[in-house]
């Protein structure tokens, strides 16, 4: 037996290689991302914020823009990402949302003064605001931690903020109904006290030996895209299941408790991977006895990591004639396509035939060393990649002012270099990108905020279900558009834009349905609809990544998302909350007097003189038949955004589509 003193050395390695785990990260990442979604909760609160404020729907409108803004403005939390400690920034963002939903939580409780529509707003802002804290301290930390399968993991990370929803209506239905104000309750304490107890654990992690982790990375998320996949049936089930039949309590808390420990599963990747990972160094260990030791290597790079280990890329001859030089005259030329280097301090040099000696001038760049590089060297640890990326910086410099090459400067990065936010904001990809976004987040959020008068105005009696719906679709959406364009891109060599596209052509016609209003069809609607916008979150952010690189991903990324306030604040407010409350006065008095003087009413002290409701298909028909046709537009925005980068994706993903 082994003794006291072994086991508790064993406990503390074993805890020590946990903490060091970058699965540990991710999972914990997960956990707060499901807390972090609180905006796709804001349908399941309006209803009660509208009556208890005496708020006409056009209020309302301006209320859910107000949310999206404080959801998409997130360039502060963008720029501390660059200066700032991770935990700093989800604190922030903790503290945020336990401000601005606590404070509204009393306003509707009344345990405080009614305030002025705009100061809800402001409220509202600041809540929400705090997400963008999680999703940038989450997603910035995960995909350098992964960046080999930043498909995977932006999908999963989203993913579980769009499930943000559904995870706190069960448990309110389970703990607190009919208390409607302790849904708000929720809200407002439940990402606060997540985020401040695993801030710390949210971290960079640096992989000692990438050979093993990219041997068993795929497993870890095969299991955790299995453990989601049983989530979002279960969840799925336990909403019907609840909205067909009466349920006790027992099985209410039976339903959150096992909902609570499918959440929590993903706890266990790091010890599959680790065992997948056991099992490899058996098999290899195995194989090495049985196979002969030889002198040869295959491949121009020792794959144990041995330090000092260095690959001879460059020749240490040059061949000058007539047709020009070329920087290399051995070795295997497979990987290289002869374009030139990169480098933050040395420019950006382009080889050319006919170069003379003594002709460098300049300095040597950044956009052909991806092509020069060995296709395994990310297998390699960070310090021989330093190393190997040294020397064939040197051999460049002294190849060119040999007179090998002659160098031509250019200005600013190419695609898939780093770019910093101005530097992206003259490119036509930035605005081709961001317009797709603004046509299909922009309706798909739209639809969102108003699931719960869209399902009233159709005679359902239930609406919480149709959010909780849409929450659960847009969870499955955010996972399937990761994980299909990661295999368009990896496998294929094809712009994840395409995936882009076809999600667009889901969400165009699940707003056909629910402009067509056609009986029990709101279910399929819901789908559509909920699953294209998730899938758009889940493709988005590795091609912001794969296109203008990582080092300002974080600013990138928030700038992108304020597209989606955008396409609300037209589709939501100036759109379907007008043409709501005018057909709600319709049926009321008989005119549009009451909708049109609402107007005055909007961001001043007062509420509107008559609380609106309209019924029937007419309510939404044409906000949503409009958002069709945007949608349309978006998949030819995406078409040609697709072609424009085709070239990327094939240099990207060559060693890939070789291997798939």
């Amino acid at each position: 037996m082994p003794r006291p003193a072994e086991q508790k050395s064993s406990i503390s390695y074993a805890l020590k290689r946990a903490w060091q785990s970058k699965w540990l990260v991710l999972v914990v990442s997960l956990w707060v991302q499901a807390c972090a979604g609180v905006g796709y909760a804001f349908g399941s609160f309006s209803p009660l914020v509208k009556s208890e404020l005496g708020y006409s729907q056009q209020q309302i409108t301006i209320l859910g823009i107000a949310k999206d803004l404080g959801a998409s403005i997130g360039l502060i939390a963008g720029s501390l990402s660059e200066i700032s400690p991770t935990w700093v920034i989800v604190a922030i963002g903790a503290l945020q949302n336990f401000i601005g939903y606590g404070w509204l939580w009393l306003i509707v409780t009344k345990r405080t003064s009614v305030l002025p529509i705009w100061a809800v707003c402001i409220m509202i802002f600041v809540g929400t605001n705090g997400e963008t804290y999680f999703n940038t301290a989450t997603l910035v930390t995960n995909v350098r931690n992964f960046p080999k399968s930043r498909g995977h993991v932006v999908g999963l990370l989203k993913g579980f903020s769009g499930l943000c929803s559904a995870i706190f209506t069960q448990v309110y239905v389970t703990f607190f109904a009919p208390d409607e104000g302790a849904y708000l309750a929720i809200v407002a304490v439940g990402p606060t006290i997540v985020g401040f107890l695993l801030m710390f654990v949210i971290r960079p992690v640096k992989t000692k030996s990438e050979v093993e982790a990219a041997q068993s990375e795929s497993w870890g998320f095969v299991f955790i895209y299995g453990v989601c996949g049983i989530l979002a049936v279960y969840l799925m089930g336990a909403l019907i299941l609840q909205d067909l039949v009466t349920v006790s309590y027992i099985v209410r808390l039976m339903i959150a408790l096992v909902l609570l420990a499918l959440v929590a599963l993903p706890l266990m990747t790091p010890l599959v991977v680790w065992g997948v990972r056991r099992k490899n160094e058996e098999e290899a260990k195995r194989k090495h006895e049985e196979v002969p030791k030889t002198t040869s290597m295959p491949i121009a790079m020792d794959v144990e990591g041995e330090k000092g280990a260095r690959v001879p890329l460059l020749s240490s001859s040059e061949k000058q004639g007539a047709e020009g030089a070329s920087l290399l005259e051995e070795g295997d030329h497979s990987d290289i396509s002869g374009s030139g280097f990169t480098s933050s301090d040395l420019g950006h040099p382009q080889f050319e035939p006919g170069s003379r000696a003594g002709s460098f001038s300049g300095s040597v760049g950044m956009s052909e060393l991806e092509d020069e590089k060995p296709a395994d060297i990310d297998l390699l640890s960070e310090n021989e990649r330093n190393n190997i990326i040294s020397e064939i910086r040197r051999r460049i410099v002294r190849a060119a002012s040999e007179g090998a090459v002659r160098v031509k400067k250019r200005k600013g990065p190419h695609r898939g270099e780093d770019f910093t936010l101005g530097q992206a904001v003259v490119k036509a990809d930035f605005w081709l990108l961001f317009l797709v976004l603004f046509c299909g987040a922009g309706t798909g959020m739209a639809a969102m905020d108003n699931m719960g008068q869209i399902s009233q105005s159709q005679g359902y009696s239930n609406s919480s279900v149709f959010v909780s719906m849409i929450s659960i679709f847009n969870f499955v959406g955010r996972l399937l558009g990761g994980y299909f364009s990661e295999i368009l891109a990896r496998n294929y060599g094809l712009p994840r834009s395409w995936a882009l596209g076809m999600a667009q052509g889901m969400m165009a016609a699940g707003h056909f349905v629910i402009a067509m209003a056609w009986p029990r069809m709101l279910y399929a609607g819901t789908l559509l609809v909920g699953t294209g916008y998730g899938a758009h979150w889940g493709i988005v952010p590795p091609i912001i990544s794969e296109l203008f690189g990582m080092k300002s991903f974080g600013m990138l990324y928030n700038f992108f998302t304020m597209a989606t306030p955008a396409g609300v604040l037209f589709f939501s407010g100036f759109l379907a909350g007008y043409l709501y409350d005018v057909e709600a006065a319709k049926q009321q008095i008989g005119t549009s007097t009451v909708a049109l003087q609402s107007y005055t009413h909007l961001l001043g002290f007062t509420s509107a003189s008559i609380s609106s409701s309209c019924l029937g298909a007419v309510c939404f028909r044409s906000t949503f038949l409009v958002m069709m046709g945007v949608c349309i537009f978006g998949i030819f925005l995406t078409t040609i955004l697709s072609i424009r980068t085709r070239r990327v994706y094939m240099n990207l993903y060559k060693s890939t589509i070789n291997e798939a």
